[in-house]
This record gives structure tokens, C-alpha cells and sequence, in this order.
């Protein structure tokens, strides 16, 4: 308590000093909205009680879009998570991407990295520590019958960038308004290693869903395995969005 009461006051001098609302303030020091489990300072973790009546054990990897430091932001993505994690009976792991890796190479600006560059740079780091974090979870809770990764925007890229590659041993993705279809993306697909289902979603009025619909002509052109959703939004995701990808994802023969 000697050490924590120096940290609060001054926490709180430095808000009343600048005018900061408490919760930007509180996102600073902490990447996990209060309610969530904080795995280190970079993992969120959510498991709903409605979990245990469930049949299969399903764990979703959820991938933020941009987040700028010291902004709450990122808990309004969690919470969204939380909501969806509650309402289908998955638990959700929130890891937290890396500054000045995003457009602009911004440093206070956390992102994934999308370009070649910073893959070579940080991938490694992020994928060791997403594995690191899923092997704790499972060591403390069970083995999970099946891993999906989730991605927004920026993440939404970033997971399609690991679908097509197959960098992880999952068992789906979900890509909501991110995700495109380039000729280096094509190069990509015909030599994936692996292939497992993919689930595009993406709003008629996000500016950016021409790429969505792009890498869905290329998924269909290679044959590979997949549904898309289009809704009458933005720069967003829906709820019968969600739920449609997980019904996709999970079936048994990847179609509902």
C-alpha cells in the first residue's frame, strides 16, 4: 500500500493537471477494461459461465483494429467481445498489437503488422506471445475443442494475413470490415500449408469493403472454403454478423 498511494495521487494530479476524462486516463495505465481478466499487461481474457453447458469448448482469438495509446478504446472493443462471448458461450482471448508498426508507422498507435516489414520485425514476438498466453488458459482451464481467430480492421487484415499463410493451427477465421484480395494475397493462398474456413464480413457503406469483397472473389476463385455477409452499415461489425460466422465456423464440414 506504500508503494500504491503515491501511484494514485499521482495519477490523479496529472488528471486534474490536464484535464484527462478518468477513463482515457485509466486506459493508459491498463489495456484490459476493469472487468476483464488481465493476463500480464497485454492479454485480456473473458470466459462466460454459460461455457460449462456447453458441448463443445470454444475459444475465439480476437485481433483489435487501431488503438491509439492512452485512448479507452480498445475496451469498447473487448466489451464488444464480452457481449458476443456471453450471448454464444465462447471465451475470448484479447491480445494487444505493437506501436509503430500501423499507417504512418505512428508510435502511438497500436496496430498489427500487415506490411512485410513489420512482420519480419515483430511477428515472431506477437505470435510467441499469443501462444504463450493460450497455453496458460489451457493449462489453468482445459484444452479448448476449437480455436477461431477473430479480427476488425486493422486486425481484420492482420488475420487474414495469418489465414492465408497459415501461420497458426486454428480451426477458422473471422474477418469483419478488413481483409482484401491483392495479387500478392493470391500468391499467398495457392501456397498456404493449410487451409481452414473464412468468414468475411463487412458493411455496403464502409468505404473499405470493395478489398472485402475483393478477397472474396479471390477465396472463391482458389477454392477455398468460405461464406461472407454483407450489411447495410460502416466501418463496423454486427451482431448477425457474428453469429453467422461462428454457426459457419463451427459446423463440423464448414457450412451451416
Amino acid at each position: 500500500m506504500s508503494i500504491l498511494r503515491p501511484l494514485v495521487a499521482a495519477l490523479l494530479a496529472v488528471a486534474s493537471a490536464t484535464c484527462l476524462d478518468a477513463p482515457a486516463l485509466w486506459a493508459a495505465q491498463r489495456w484490459c477494461a476493469p472487468e476483464l481478466d488481465a493476463l500480464g499487461d497485454h492479454t485480456c481474457f473473458f470466459s462466460p459461465k454459460s461455457q460449462a453447458q456447453r458441448p463443445v469448448r470454444v475459444l475465439v482469438v480476437f485481433l483489435h483494429g487501431l488503438v491509439g495509446e492512452g485512448s479507452s478504446w480498445q475496451w469498447e472493443q473487448q466489451r464488444l467481445m464480452v457481449r458476443a462471448a456471453e450471448a454464444h458461450g465462447f471465451s475470448a482471448l484479447m491480445p494487444r498489437g505493437r506501436l509503430g508498426i500501423g499507417p504512418g508507422r505512428d508510435p502511438a498507435v497500436r496496430a498489427w503488422p500487415n506490411s512485410k516489414q513489420a512482420q519480419q520485425a515483430v511477428e515472431a514476438e506477437v505470435l510467441a506471445e499469443l501462444g504463450d498466453t493460450r497455453r496458460a488458459v489451457e493449462l489453468q482451464r482445459g484444452r479448448f475443442d476449437k480455436v477461431l481467430v477473430f479480427g476488425f480492421s486493422n486486425g481484420a487484415y492482420y488475420a487474414t494475413a495469418l489465414a492465408l499463410r497459415g501461420k497458426l493451427e486454428v480451426d477458422g477465421y473471422g474477418v469483419f470490415a478488413g481483409g482484401s484480395g491483392n495479387k500478392y494475397d493470391a500468391l499467398l493462398a495457392a501456397s498456404a500449408p493449410r487451409r481452414v474456413p473464412i468468414f468475411v464480413g463487412y458493411g455496403v457503406r464502409d468505404p473499405d469493403h470493395p478489398r472485402q469483397k475483393q478477397l472474396v472473389a479471390l477465396l472463391r476463385k482458389q477454392g477455398w472454403k468460405h461464406r461472407a455477409k454483407a450489411a447495410n452499415v460502416g466501418h463496423t461489425v454486427t451482431d448477425d454478423q457474428i453469429r453467422t460466422a461462428l454457426a459457419f465456423l463451427l459446423s463440423s464440414d464448414g457450412s451451416e
